[in-house]
């Protein structure tokens, strides 16, 4: 199956995916069916080429010595037309700005986030007061926790109409960001609690094994439910991440981005744990049988049984990272194993270059360590 000479081809995976070239840039299309893929990979395309005619239309101008940008050039053609209400402008938004570039996840928090906006649905978006926003964010109605998604959606949203002269006026422009509420602080194990927190796992692995893994590797929890024995190599002793799974798409993995997908070591005890999952179906998910709010709670139970301090399963990921800056490993390693891009704020790049020989010596740090 192809699409304007785009093909659509099978992965190894199973699943179904293709790619299109912008510029120096390659966009990959995923789905979990061939028609799937076909849907998704139509609005990229669409999209693409709608972008190549923008620039080319820009181009032929400039060659005139006619400065006039392809945003006022979509304003005149606009104005022929009937303008947008908020409901058409955000589905026009979403399609066109989001779908293909971001994941499936994102997209479902948008639109979460856009259903406090019902009642201007009809409303034009030439007509849309920064007092009709801010009363439906600050509005009862509205929950604490989604204030700032919501405002920082119609920034986005109002900010792209008024560049591309939709608007006159953006609403949003003077907004003040909801306060933030009060988050719980993020916190790791010691050593001491970690190896109390292991030797509890190993004495329950049907429970435990999923906790224990992110624990030991420093996983996102939506990674370590996407485990699949074709991610392991047991021959080089290694992990790959390169997907997420999300219980609201149970049936559609979410493919990593360019910094989160990685081949990381696997240490001795999760190459001992996963040993025993070799033979399973490569193209099933190891750890499927488990839920998050499952192993939340077993997590907390845990915890509360042997004294430890209470902590999420995200924070057994703030372990590791707090054990490779404990333990000296480069800042660069600890960014290529954990998924982060380099210079992000958790962990700073401090070298630009690592050898094979330092990253083995971490290896068998950490492999005399568990």
């Amino acid at each position: 199956m192809t699409y304007q000479g785009k093909t659509i081809r099978k992965h190894i995976r199973g699943n179904w995916f293709a790619r299109v070239r912008f510029g120096e840039k390659v966009i990959s299309v995923y789905g979990r069916t061939k028609l799937d893929c076909y849907d998704k990979l139509k609005l990229v395309v669409d999209r693409v080429e709608q972008e190549k005619q923008n620039a080319s239309a820009e181009r032929y101008l400039q060659k005139l010595n006619i400065h006039v940008p392809v945003a006022q050039m979509q304003r005149a053609e606009s104005k022929a037309k009937k303008p947008y209400t908020l409901k058409e402008w955000f589905d026009e938004w979403l399609n066109s700005y989001k779908v293909g570039r971001v994941r499936q996840a994102t997209i479902d928090s948008f639109i979460k986030s856009f259903k406090p906006f019902h009642s201007l649905h009809d409303i034009s978006i030439n007509d849309i007061t920064s007092l009709m926003l801010s009363k439906i964010i600050y509005d009862g109605n509205t929950a604490q926790g989604m204030r700032i998604p919501v405002c920082n959606l119609a920034q986005q949203m109002f900010l792209v109409a008024f560049n591309n002269r939709l608007i006159e006026v953006n609403p949003t422009s003077n907004f003040q960001i909801p306060k933030r509420v009060a988050k719980h602080e993020k916190k790791a194990l010691t050593e001491a609690h970690e190896k109390i927190f292991i030797s509890a796992c190993m004495g329950n692995l049907d429970k435990y094994e999923p906790l224990l893994i992110c624990c030991l590797q420093g996983l996102r929890k939506g990674e370590m439910l996407a485990i699949r024995p074709n991610d392991l190599c047991f021959t080089k002793n290694t992990l790959r991440i390169d997907e997420s799974y999300d219980e609201t798409h149970p049936d559609d993995l979410q493919v990593k981005n360019a910094d989160s997908l990685r081949t990381m070591p696997m240490f001795k005890l999760t190459r001992e744990l996963l040993l025993r999952h070799k033979d399973k179906d490569p193209h099933e998910r190891i750890y499927q049988k488990y839920r998050s709010a499952m192993l939340s709670k077993r997590l907390e139970k845990l915890c509360k049984d042997n004294g430890l301090p209470r902590i999420t399963i995200h924070e057994l990921r703030h372990t590791f990272i707090t054990r490779c800056h404990e333990r000296g490993v480069e800042e660069l390693t600890t960014q290529s194993w954990c998924g982060h891009a380099k210079g992000s704020r958790m962990t700073k790049a401090v070298y630009t270059h690592l050898t094979d020989d330092a990253e083995q010596k971490y290896i068998e740090l950490f492999d005399g360590n568990n």
